[in-house]
């Protein structure tokens, strides 16, 4: 996907089960203070700071954040903080695909002041039949940046990564293997701009089924979103990405 492709103005299945934890874990990269000190010098330079940076606090976007009764058919949950990754954990050899593989470990890009998180689970069809009976497991993850460009800097290396990746790229340590593909997925129509693509992993994992990703971007803030099926993950097939949590959390932050 070449920057063209951003839109702009707006296995096993026990292999699965194994990997589908740590892939749907959210990551964080602050929730932290603002480093204000006591005293007039620490309120007036923290006063400072915050007129300096057009982020979102992490209490502003933990009320941002997609809650169960923004989407039907979703049970939406805080992951604890054992389950998040760093950009470490999502780490790989190749620096260009950096981004492609923070996204697919559900890691925040960049170099956000507050992130949130939730997994967000799709109810099963308990009517439906062995073959039909399928699960969707998405890790969404709000971040704010200090300012627009900051958030769109982020996410053109990402659009970048997409591209020059295509070939599969070793991914993280948490010893997946490599994606065998990944290729660029049709943007939706959410925020000023976003990004999508599918990474299939190969190599030594039993993992058969895709991971699809978005991100877009609205002023300062980042939403991403990394979904596997797992239904896919036995078949190694396609899945349908869940459009309506994009466009319940678009409507949020909108």
């Amino acid at each position: 996907m070449n920057s063209s492709d951003i839109r702009r103005s707006r296995p096993r299945a026990g292999a699965f089960v194994a990997l589908l934890v740590p892939l749907v874990f959210a990551a964080g990269c602050g929730d932290s203070d603002d480093g204000s000190g006591g005293g007039e010098g620490g309120e007036a330079s923290a006063s400072s700071s915050r007129r300096a940076s057009d982020a979102l606090t992490a209490a502003r976007l933990e009320k941002l954040a997609l809650a169960e009764s923004d989407v039907d058919g979703f049970l939406v949950r805080k992951p604890a903080a054992a389950e998040i990754l760093t950009q470490r954990d999502a780490r790989t050899g190749e620096a260009d695909c950096a981004e492609v593989s923070q996204v697919m470990w559900g890691v925040a890009l960049g170099k956000p002041a507050a992130t949130v998180h939730r997994r967000v689970t799709s109810e099963p069809d308990l009517g439906a039949t062995d073959t039909e009976f399928t699960v969707s497991t998405t890790t969404v993850s709000l971040s704010s940046y200090d300012s627009a460009d900051q958030a769109r800097t982020a996410i053109e290396a990402l659009s970048g990564g997409i591209a020059g990746c295509d070939g599969g790229f070793q991914t993280g340590a948490l010893g997946t293997g490599e994606p065998g593909e990944v290729t660029a997925g049709s943007a939706p129509d959410a925020g000023e701009e976003a990004v999508a693509f599918t990474a299939t992993l190969g190599g030594d994992t039993d993992l058969l089924g895709p991971v699809k990703a978005v991100v877009f971007r609205h002023g300062s803030t980042l939403a991403q979103f990394s979904t596997v099926s797992s239904n896919a993950a036995v078949s190694g097939g396609d899945f349908d990405f869940p459009t309506a949590l994009v466009e319940a959390q678009d409507a949020k932050l909108g």
